[in-house]
């Protein structure tokens, strides 16, 4: 079942692949990566006119390297199907790894489907990937493996800590453990775990920053930006969508107080269901960790329902069917083959269908004219982008146009430059008609000394710079809208 549920999720996010560049900080990361393979990893960020002397910690430096030279290879094309690829191969994973908990096939495939579509908005070319697959690693070592393989996840967490900040969802996950042996009196695993534990906080230090990358990690989770970006808000439960369904299905199933289910397995499920619930950032984590719990639960309520003794002859049937050595021989071969046709040209080519482009940045997050046009007409010029064009302009023009503040946000600028992004953006939800605000703003604008603003036609900031004497608006589509104060306007 594993290979059909990666087949299915591959092919899923092949036809989605538009959706893993819909995150405007794909565009940096492949820049990052370029600057580093060219130049060696900086210590302070070379791209802004903002940042200064403040220290960039680029802790995911490993995957911007590895992007870079995905890009390279293969282009967008190959960044969105190797974004595929890590999906899919996580979503396989759980599957594995829930059937594996429940011993139900059936179980298995519908929680791993839940799991899937909650997943499927992470589908992004960000290293958020490499967590996920790190995340099942570390869970299958703690339930499955021995002391000896315990010994690999300072190794995983050595990796983790230089492609992404989510490593420390793997510490989360030795806690868990630790209290599941401590409780059951099993106290030669409980120390063994801690010693693991305290192996894994000395492979952190392996990476370029060393214990400065505890501090990275922190910018991060204590983020200026932290009320205002839409990944740290609370998730809205909107009836029938996927985190409403894994919700319901959770509270439908509730098997909390089964002697049966390990303690570690409802400690991971309960935690990360009620970070995910606080934070949409988290709901990615608790679709994979709270697998092999819903399997679990699954399995006994099916085994207690009035036909429980039917499915569970149909569910071994399937499950016997699908572990033949020569169906799971075709299922393996299917899967490389279809990777491999993926990151083939003429293939992408193929699927492209006519003039239209496998894939393209999306316009919300790239606006190619208008910075186009600025950068013809007024080169000089500092612009203020909005947050969500800092990557693209990054990936497109790095050298060209310096950027006031994009998605490295306080792992590169210092927290007063981005307060002042939320002011100068009006990205509070503040409107110009507060005159505190407003003052601030013209305050700002001659702080930086900003000739102009590039931002969406329909924001709040281009809603004020059109009411605003001193700027004109010089271009505008659909996606952009460009305005240099009246002194460049008339000299143009």
């Amino acid at each position: 079942m594993p290979y059909i549920v990666f087949i299915a999720f591959f092919c899923l996010g092949i036809g989605l692949r538009q959706g893993a560049l819909m995150d405007p900080d794909t565009g940096w990361h492949i820049a990052a990566g370029d600057y580093i393979r060219a130049h060696g990893l900086p210590a302070r960020d070379p791209w802004s006119y903002t940042a200064g002397d403040a220290p960039w910690y680029n802790i995911s430096w490993a995957f911007d390297v590895l992007l870079s030279l995905l890009h390279d290879i293969g282009g967008l094309g190959a960044v969105v199907v190797a974004s595929a690829l890590i999906y899919a191969l996580a979503m396989g994973l759980v599957c594995w790894m829930a059937q594996k908990r429940s011993g139900s096939l059936i179980a298995a495939l519908a929680v791993s489907a839940l799991a899937g579509f909650v997943l499927l908005p992470g589908m992004l070319a960000r290293p958020q990937l490499f967590t996920f697959l790190l995340i099942v690693a570390f869970y299958w070592v703690l339930r499955f493996g021995g002391p000896r393989l315990l010994l690999a996840l300072p190794v995983m967490t050595a990796f983790w800590a230089n492609v992404h900040g989510g490593f420390i969802a793997g510490f989360v996950m030795l806690g868990m453990f630790f209290l599941e042996a401590f409780f059951k009196g099993d106290r030669q695993r409980a120390l063994y775990l801690v010693a693991v534990g305290a192996g894994c906080l000395l492979a952190l230090l392996v990476n370029p920053y060393g214990w400065r990358i505890a501090e990275a990690a922190s910018l991060t989770m204590n983020s200026a930006l932290k009320d205002v970006l839409l990944e740290w808000r609370p998730v809205e439960l909107t009836a029938g969508s996927p985190v409403w369904l894994l919700v319901v299905f959770f509270a439908g199933v509730s098997a909390l107080f089964e002697k049966s289910i390990p303690l570690a397995d409802k400690l991971l499920a309960c935690f990360w269901l009620a970070a995910g619930l606080m934070s949409a950032r988290m709901m990615q984590i608790a679709a994979i960790l709270s697998a092999p719990y819903l399997a679990q639960a699954l399995a006994l309520r099916l085994r207690q329902a009035p036909f429980g003794e039917a499915i569970g002859a149909r569910d071994r049937d399937y499950a016997a069917d699908l572990s033949k050595t020569a169906v799971r021989g075709v299922l393996a071969f299917v899967s490389v083959v279809f990777v491999a046709a993926a990151f083939a040209p003429p293939v992408q080519k193929a699927l492209a269908a006519g003039d239209v482009a496998f894939v393209e940045t999306p316009s919300s997050h790239a606006p190619e004219a208008a910075l186009s046009y600025a950068n013809a007409h007024f080169p000089d010029a500092r612009l203020f982008a909005q947050y969500g064009f800092g990557g693209y302009i990054l990936y497109c023009c790095r050298d060209l146009r310096p950027v006031f503040v994009d998605g490295r946000a306080d792992t590169a600028y210092p927290r007063d430059v981005l307060e002042d992004a939320i002011v100068l953006g009006f990205m509070d939800g503040r409107g110009a008609t507060d005159p505190e605000r407003a003052a601030d703003w013209t305050a700002l604008t001659e702080k930086y000394a900003i000739g102009g603003f590039l931002t969406s036609p329909s924001s709040r900031l281009a809603a004020h710079l059109t009411d605003m004497a001193g700027w004109a608006k010089v271009y505008e589509d659909d996606d952009a809208a460009l305005f240099v104060s009246a002194d460049l306007a008339s000299a143009q």
